[in-house]
């Protein structure tokens, strides 16, 4: 009974998710012409509210719906107690990664503020690829990185009055124990370049962060280094094997994350390029020793347990339910009333193409 009521979950939570997708993109657009003629940080407030509303739909999925829980060591006090202008550097292993994100800001209060730097393929994803980009999000191409695109994008977000994290995954691919030629290439880059090799992350990339950071350091208030763990990612024989992915989750395959958050104030990273290189190994080399003392001893921090109420910070269903129900009454006349079907395939079609020639237009990255 608990798989089937599982796999309902899955099926309803990609439903609302995916369905609800052409509704908020109408928003989206209505809000768009209404202000073409106001201030570019005044459309940014707008959007950024929009972005918020769906993402905390999300996490009600995601968190309230799977029963997950999110337990917090480190600066999370802090971290959640003010609203701030921030890099966040995450550790890579899984496609929830970017969930985990949100599981932070809306503590926060900056659930809408999330921009991320990612990769060029993402722009292909129907309606969501252009979106990512009116957002504010940064796309970047590997193996042939363009610093003058990413300088452009990077320019639209050290105007004040635009609230940000800017989100970047230095290592760019998930790490998997059993990826192992990844591995392999990882360690080898470490060896060229006379850095310690890493057992549980692949060696960083520090040219997207340190370029985010010299453009946005007057408009940055902190770093927040985010390591993450989670439970599924251990088997019985407490072997570490492959993070769960976003239908792992939504199937109930992952019941608790362990988040460990630092808070790095702005003023403590350096603005040489050299050794902010040197920097970037040293800050995945502390991530690495805590994943590797949490899979050896269940515990970040020696002496801060991991399991209680402090660290908990449980979220109100009052943070995600609101959004919930809003999205599932836009979604609601797709299913009473048929002949609105084929207008919202329509629209997705359209809307995706229009995405598509803008990007291409105006070549992002």
């Amino acid at each position: 009974m608990k798989g089937f009521m599982a796999k309902v979950r899955y099926v309803f939570a990609v439903m609302v998710i995916t369905g609800s997708a052409p509704n908020y993109f109408l928003l989206w657009a209505l809000w768009r012409g209404i202000s073409l003629f106001m201030p570019h940080w005044k459309y940014q407030d707008g959007d950024d509210f929009l972005y918020s509303m769906y993402q905390r739909m999300v996490i009600f999925f995601f968190e309230h719906c799977t029963g997950q829980k999110v337990y917090f060591t480190g600066d999370a006090a802090a971290i959640f107690s003010k609203k701030e202008n921030v890099l966040y550097l995450g550790n890579h292993q899984s496609t929830v990664d970017w969930i985990v994100c949100n599981m932070v800001a809306i503590r926060q209060g900056s659930i809408g503020h999330l921009r991320y730097v990612m990769k060029d393929t993402l722009q292909a994803l129907p309606l969501y690829g252009h979106y990512f980009y009116q957002h504010g999000c940064i796309y970047v191409k590997r193996g042939d990185f363009k610093q003058k695109k990413m300088e452009s994008a990077l320019d639209y977000l050290k105007d004040p009055k635009i609230k940000s994290w800017t989100v970047i995954f230095p290592e760019g691919t998930c790490f998997a124990p059993n990826e192992y030629d990844l591995i392999k290439k990882s360690n080898k880059a470490a060896d060229d370049n006379g850095l310690k090799p890493l057992v549980n992350h692949l060696i960083p990339r520090y040219r997207g962060s340190f370029l985010a950071l010299a453009k946005l350091r007057s408009n940055l208030d902190a770093i927040y280094d985010v390591t993450c763990v989670y439970s599924g990612s251990v088997n019985d024989k407490k072997e570490r094997i492959p993070a769960p992915e976003l239908i792992d989750f939504l199937l109930g395959k992952n019941s608790e994350m362990y988040i460990h958050v630092r808070r790095i104030p702005i003023e403590d990273v350096p603005e040489d390029e050299a050794q902010f290189k040197s920097w970037m190994h040293s800050l995945f080399t502390v991530k690495d020793e805590l994943v590797s003392r949490f899979y050896q001893d269940g515990y970040f921090q020696k002496d801060v347990e991991l399991k209680t109420v402090e660290n908990h910070y449980a979220l109100p269903y009052t943070a995600t339910v609101p959004s919930f129900l809003f999205f599932v009454l836009s979604f609601l006349p797709l299913v009473l009333f048929p002949e609105l079907r084929l207008l919202w395939l329509q629209g997705i079609l359209l809307s995706t193409v229009c995405g598509y020639l803008v990007l291409a237009i105006k070549s992002v990255c």
